[in-house]
């Protein structure tokens, strides 16, 4: 499905949330992705039909769902949307069965309940859960019944709002596996909203970076990793070296203590080298700034020695060449 927003905005008041936002998404796995306060939720609930715009049109394929010019605004349940809340917004007195089953009235026939909740019972690996509570289920349970209750009602495209947060660092990884895996299996597409850099990286087809109510960048992985827009975006997404020209960066694997052709030397002094699990992380002053490499072994604090620079991994911001 193609989504399209064109002068999509939001005021509260006097304050501006949103600035005008336009933007074409039919990636099959789309991350927003910015600090907390940035809009993202917002344009998440936005989609949702949650939250009404000031101003602008949203289109599903060739659908009018919202346009402030036509008066129309289509309700949250005839967008064949479906959503993840990151406090999972299961009822406590259901039965899980009772949780999945309760979208599905008037949407499925009723003699169809029960083989689609048991379907996607199947799909999140929770078979045999349908009569426990969610007070009966760990944190990660929970998550996957709200991932089956959405599903349940074969939507278009899912909407997860930071779904992942209060889980711990092992479950949270085996989650990203999952949901990824679902969606690609599944005829839908998925608008994930997350603060987490690393996770946007791994699990999306297409990024959408926000910073202060505005698109910073939207781009694949690679491009926003390798060819960031702006400073805040370089900043934001990994670990970033400025050169002397604040208009370049190289990231840390473009630097080594081992000269070869193509690359430029740079005096350095250690600063300090954490272990971060296979490898060193070491940061060093080069040239008044503070730079990060990676090294097989811890180097000593104040040491100083020279780096070398890939000169093909030097990358020039676009918004300032």
């Amino acid at each position: 499905m193609k989504i399209s927003m064109t002068n999509i905005e939001k005021k509260y008041g006097q304050s501006q949330a949103l600035w005008p936002i336009n933007m074409v998404l039919d990636s099959k796995f789309i991350t927003i992705l910015g600090q907390s306060g940035c809009g993202k939720t917002t344009l998440l609930k936005i989609l949702a039909g949650l939250e009404k715009p000031t101003n602008g049109e949203i289109m599903f394929d060739d659908t009018i769902i919202y346009s402030s010019k036509l008066h129309k605004n289509v309700k949250p349940n005839k967008r064949n949307i479906a959503m993840v809340f990151q406090d999972f917004a299961l009822w406590p007195h259901m039965t899980i069965f009772q949780n999945i089953a309760f979208g599905l009235k008037g949407i499925v026939p009723k003699t169809e309940i029960s083989a689609r909740v048991a379907y996607v019972m199947r799909l999140v690996n929770m078979e045999g859960f349908e009569k426990r509570k969610p007070g009966e289920l760990s944190g990660g349970q929970q998550q996957r019944v709200a991932l089956a209750r959405a599903l349940a009602t074969n939507p278009k495209l899912i909407l997860f709002d930071e779904p992942l947060s209060a889980l711990d660092a092992v479950l949270r990884e085996k989650m990203q596996d999952e949901i990824m895996h679902i969606i690609h299996e599944l005829d839908c597409q998925a608008i994930f909203v997350t603060h987490d850099q690393t996770e946007a990286m791994t699990m999306s087809d297409q990024i959408i970076v926000m910073e202060s109510g505005r698109i910073a960048q939207i781009g694949s992985p690679e491009e926003i990793y390798h060819a960031p827009a702006t400073p805040y975006v370089a900043d934001f997404i990994g670990k970033v070296n400025w050169l002397d020209k604040d208009s370049c960066i190289v990231r840390p694997e473009g630097i080594s203590r081992r000269p070869q052709p193509g690359t430029i030397a740079k005096q350095a002094m250690i600063v300090k080298s954490t272990f971060v699990g296979d490898r060193y992380l070491v940061q060093a002053q080069v040239e008044g700034k503070q730079w990060s490499f990676y090294e097989a072994m811890p180097l000593e604090h104040g040491k100083q020695l020279e780096v070398f620079v890939d000169e093909k991994q030097i990358y020039q911001l676009e918004g300032l060449q």
